[in-house]
């Protein structure tokens, strides 16, 4: 079969322009949805608690167009791991970043290519000067007998365990016991529903009213926040509230649901890594023989 014939230079600008402006159509469906469709808005947190090497936005982008996604890469890297896409399926397209090399890589270059080749680990040297729309493709629209590109997953946290971590975590963070402010006896809950309220609290204290000034705005990221967080750690969740935000307009160019669901995915995450953290810390004193002061 004849290989496909490479693009000129002007081609290969113009598709790259008409792959952007295909995204940022994507984009802004999706900031519209998010203010509109309490179902999209849920579908976007349940995909960023799902892909965490994902940014929030590609994970917005995503959510608009493969809501069901759960491991998503570029045709080489599935490659690589022995699965390729499917003949006819559609690529996702999310932003990638455009590298360009530095004054110190130019001149490493224009010294020789072999220098500038063995002079600097691959990625160093460059900087990001953009983004432009990139493929990639979820796991369903692959086939292969290759493996996932997916790391060995950790032994999920008892609930009993992430609601432990958190009532410490708040203790030492805040310097306040919820148990008393609140009235609460987390051992007398169900160990899902302590965590759940937890994670709450400590989305609480992250989100604050001046970030999200719109009324029902905080208590919104906040729910939202904390039911991103248990979803990465297995608990059951409780529910992913749309921010009050449609008709705002702004001088910006993105609009203020972007920052807010990004906002509410960097805090849910940070929640759960600071819990897994612990739980892995707690577990090499344990191996250790040690006991966590």
């Amino acid at each position: 079969m004849p290989s496909k014939p490479k693009m000129t230079d002007d081609e290969r600008r113009a598709y790259s322009a008409r792959m952007r402006g295909e995204l940022e159509a994507v984009m802004d469906r999706a900031y519209g949805a998010m203010v509109a469709d309490e179902g999209f808005w849920a579908a976007v947190m349940r995909t960023a608690a799902t892909l965490g090497d994902r940014s929030p936005v590609n994970c917005i982008a995503i959510a608009a167009q493969c809501p069901r996604a759960t491991r998503v890469l570029s045709s080489g890297d599935w490659r690589k791991a022995g699965r390729f896409p499917v003949k006819g399926s559609t690529s996702i397209r999310i932003w990638t970043p455009i590298r360009r090399r530095t004054d110190d890589a130019q001149a490493a270059t224009e010294a020789g290519p072999r220098e500038a080749v063995e002079g600097a680990p691959e990625g160093e040297g460059r900087r990001v000067s953009g983004y432009k729309a990139g493929p990639v493709f979820d796991i369903s629209q692959t086939d292969g007998d290759g493996d996932a590109c997916e790391q060995p997953a950790a032994a999920p946290l008892a609930a009993e365990a992430v609601r432990d971590i958190l009532l410490d975590q708040y203790r030492d963070w805040y310097h306040e016991d919820p148990e008393q402010a609140g009235g609460f006896d987390f051992t007398r809950e169900a160990p899902d529903a302590a965590a759940r309220i937890l994670a709450y609290g400590h989305a609480w204290r992250r989100i604050t009213e001046a970030a999200a000034p719109l009324p029902g705005q905080q208590l919104a990221e906040v729910a939202s926040a904390a039911h991103v967080a248990e979803l990465i750690l297995g608990i059951a969740p409780g529910p992913a509230v749309m921010p009050p935000l449609a008709g705002i307009i702004t001088q910006d160019k993105k609009p203020p649901v972007h920052e807010s669901a990004v906002r509410v995915i960097e805090t849910g995450r940070a929640i759960a890594h600071a819990v897994t953290a612990a739980a892995e810390r707690r577990r090499e004193l344990a191996v250790a023989g040690l006991t966590q002061v």
